[in-house]
C-alpha cells in the first residue's frame, strides 16, 4: 500500500463502517460512536456516542467517553490506539494475505475430492477456534484433519544448519506437531512452498483494492486495539474471496506436500540435527525463534497430488492406517 495515502477522519469511519461494521474490534466500535457525532456536529453529544461506541465493541464505557471527548475536538484517526509492533510479521500481506491465498488454492483440491467421492465430507474449521486444522475430511467413523502452509520464506541457512538444501527445508513447529498428537493424531500438513508470493501480493494488491479497501488497509497497518486480528481475518478473506479471479492467474501454482505431525515427530526423536537448538548447538546463527524440525521435502514428504487420489480411489481409511503405520524395533531403555 503506498505510504502516502491520505484521508479524512469522515473517510476512514465510513470505510471502516461499510467494511468492517460487524467486527467488534475496539477501533470499529469507535467509528459506530464517531458516526453519531455527525448528527449534531455543532452540539456533539459526548455521552450518546459513547454509549453508540460500548454496545458495538470490547471498550469500557469510560475507554469510550475518552475517545468520544478527544475525538470531538481532535478527530478520529488522532486518538486510534497506534499499533506499536509494525514488522513484517505483523503486517497482513506478509502474514495473512499469502495463507488465506494458499488454503484458496488448497480448497479447489478439496471440493474436487468431495465431488468425486460423494461419501467424504469436508468441514471447514478456519474461524472456529480450531488451532491445530483448517480443513477436516470425515468418512463414516474416519477424521482427517489437514494444517494447511504457505512456506513463504526461504530457511538459507539450512544446509550448514540441518543438512538440507535450502529449497528442500521446510519447518514445522515441533511443539504444534507434538501437541497434535494428543488432539488431533491424525494430523496431516499441507505446505507450498512460495517464496515469490509476498512480492506479488505487494506489486497486485494495490491495483485491484478500491479507495475503502485501501484505507481500511492502512488503518488496520497502523492501529491496534482489542480484537484486531478478527477484524484482520475478516478483511483479508473477503478481499481474497473478491478478488480471486484476478489474484488466482497472477500467482504461481506451486505442488502442495504433505508430512503427517506423527511423522514430524518421528524425525524430531531419530534425527535430533534436524532441530537446531535441540540437537545441535545453533541459537544465534540463524536459526533462533520458534523450535522447528525441519523436514526434507523430497526424502520426507508426499506430494499431495497422490494423496488425493488415494483418497477418492480407496477413501480416509487408506491414508489414516498410512499415518498411523506401525514397525517393531530394538531401543535403548536405560535403567540408569
Amino acid at each position: 500500500m503506498p505510504s502516502n495515502l491520505t484521508y479524512t477522519d469522515d473517510e476512514a469511519v465510513t470505510a471502516l463502517l461499510t467494511l468492517l461494521g460487524n467486527t467488534k474490534w475496539e477501533v470499529v466500535c469507535y467509528a459506530h460512536g464517531y458516526a453519531a457525532l455527525w448528527e449534531s456536529p455543532a452540539d456533539p453529544d459526548i455521552k450518546a456516542a459513547a454509549r453508540i461506541a460500548y454496545k458495538h465493541g470490547t471498550a469500557t464505557l469510560k475507554q469510550a467517553v475518552e475517545f468520544m471527548t478527544n475525538a470531538a475536538t481532535a478527530g478520529f484517526l488522532a486518538g486510534l490506539p497506534p499499533r506499536t509492533r509494525i514488522g513484517s510479521a505483523e503486517n497482513p500481506i506478509t502474514k495473512l494475505f499469502p495463507a488465506t491465498i494458499t488454503e484458496q488454492r488448497f480448497i479447489e483440491s478439496l471440493e474436487r475430492i468431495g465431488s468425486t467421492r460423494s461419501s467424504i465430507k469436508i468441514e471447514d474449521n478456519r474461524g472456529t477456534g480450531h488451532t491445530l486444522a483448517d480443513f477436516t475430511l470425515k468418512e463414516q467413523d474416519l477424521e482427517l484433519p489437514i494444517n494447511v502452509k504457505n512456506a513463504g520464506t526461504r530457511f538459507e541457512n539450512a544446509l550448514a544448519l540441518v543438512g538440507l538444501q535450502p529449497n528442500d527445508c521446510l519447518p514445522i513447529p515441533a511443539y504444534k506437531a507434538h501437541a497434535a498428537l494428543v488432539k488431533s493424531p491424525n494430523l496431516l500438513y499441507a505446505v507450498s512452498p512460495d517464496y515469490e508470493l509476498i512480492g506479488v501480493l505487494n506489486d497486485l494488491l494495490p491495483t485491484l483494492l478500491n479507495r475503502n479497501e485501501q484505507i481500511v488497509w492502512d488503518i488496520l497497518n497502523k492501529s491496534s486495539g482489542s480484537l484486531l486480528g478478527t477484524a484482520e481475518d475478516q478483511f483479508v478473506f473477503s478481499t481474497v474471496r473478491q478478488y480471486w479471479q484476478q489474484i488466482k492467474p497472477a500467482i504461481q501454482h506451486n505442488p502442495f506436500y504433505a508430512i503427517s505431525a506423527r511423522k514430524s515427530v518421528r524425525i524430531l526423536q531419530t534425527q535430533p540435527q534436524r532441530t537446531p537448538g535441540i540437537g545441535l548447538k545453533a541459537w544465534g546463527t540463524g536459526a533462533s525463534g520458534e523450535v522447528n524440525v525441519h523436514i526434507s521435502l523430497s526424502a520426507d514428504a508426499t506430494l499431495w497430488d497422490s494423496i488425493e487420489v488415494r483418497i477418492i480411489d480407496n477413501g480416509l481409511k487408506d491414508i489414516v492406517d498410512a499415518i498411523n503405520r506401525r514397525r517393531q524395533e530394538w531401543v535403548y531403555d536405560p535403567e540408569i
